[in-house]
């Protein structure tokens, strides 16, 4: 039973952490769409609070697999670190970056696609 109960609990997080990768790249589009200079800048906690999709319990273990997932895109290149501080660290995406352009044209699911191809051939 305890073997049936951890598949299941992998899986669990397994789809959890994708469906967090999936609301960060809803949140980064957003802030493409809406952006009128070179850079948007923004926090991992940021990206939680203004989808509000899970509550005060699960926010902390949310924010950690946001965290992993921008670094993981700072060492591909993706995203940059503006400032790090008390606080945590300040992400950016400049405009000249190749996934600007992916989130510019195309939606959230199929960039999310490209990234965990690209992932993968690496």
């Amino acid at each position: 039973m305890a073997e049936i109960r951890t598949v299941s609990r992998a899986y669990a997080d397994r789809n959890d952490a994708m469906r967090v990768k999936l609301v960060t790249v809803k949140f980064l589009k957003e802030q493409v769409q809406n952006a009128r200079g070179n850079l948007i800048t923004f926090r991992p906690s940021k990206v939680i609070h203004s989808l509000n999709l899970y509550d005060m319990q699960d926010l902390r273990a949310k924010t950690v697999l946001v965290r992993s997932f921008l670094d993981d895109l700072v060492q591909r290149g993706y995203v940059a670190i503006i400032k790090r501080s008390a606080r945590g660290k300040v992400y950016g995406l400049y405009r000249s970056n190749k996934l600007w352009d992916f989130l510019h044209v195309y939606d959230p699911e199929r960039v999310l696609e490209i990234l965990e191809t690209e992932k993968i051939q690496q």
